[in-house]
């Protein structure tokens, strides 16, 4: 398969990834494969996913102040779940919620006062439309997680999530393309930097 441009990658999956034939169900499943890498963490770093283009983690989260239906999911995890925010320097911070609002992109960002580092983090879940097939990540193009996880030590910690019918996605990846640990689809989990 011959590679594509990361915009070209990125209007491919933003024209499928909604259109997903039985996508409740494979998320169900992604999170059950999930559920086990979370065991002994303390504290995670998740993200509000976008349902059009993410998968949902927030039926998993047992503190989320914005609930998800858990009717497919056996167990919610107790950990201190923290989430992305946009500072005014365009750089992410993570906060635990005790609210969400939504910015100007129509995300949710959370509303808190307790803050961690990405070195402090146990697991880092990391939003994608896609990966490819030696695990970078293709988001949306800001590069805010390409620069927050810059060193391998950190890329270990990170989890992303996919679907089976959309991976991997045939980009190029750059040098200051995040590499992510592992990548769970309905179907396997795949490491890449063990």
């Amino acid at each position: 398969m011959n590679p594509i441009s990361k915009e070209d990658a990125r209007n491919i999956l933003k024209k499928n990834l909604p259109n997903l034939p039985e996508r409740e169900d494979h998320e169900a499943a992604i999170l059950k494969r999930l559920y086990p890498l979370l065991q002994g963490k303390s504290k995670i770093i998740t993200y509000a996913p976008d349902l059009r283009y993410e998968v949902d983690v927030l039926p998993i989260i047992e503190s989320s102040p914005l609930p998800r239906p858990t009717g497919f999911i056996e167990a919610r995890h107790s950990a201190k779940w923290y989430f992305p925010r946009m500072n005014a320097e365009k750089k992410l911070r993570f906060l635990r919620p005790f609210s969400f609002e939504k910015n100007e992109l129509g995300l949710f960002e959370p509303i808190g006062d307790e803050e961690i580092s990405v070195e402090e983090a146990d697991l880092i879940l990391v939003p994608a439309l896609g990966f490819n097939e030696k695990g970078y990540r293709l988001g949306r193009g800001g590069g805010y997680y390409d620069r927050i996880l810059n060193s391998e030590s950190l890329q270990k910690k990170t989890v992303g999530l996919s679907f089976s019918k959309l991976f991997p996605v045939p980009f190029l990846a750059e040098n200051h393309d995040l590499k992510i640990g592992k990548m769970i689809t309905e179907t396997q989990i795949h490491s890449f930097l063990d």
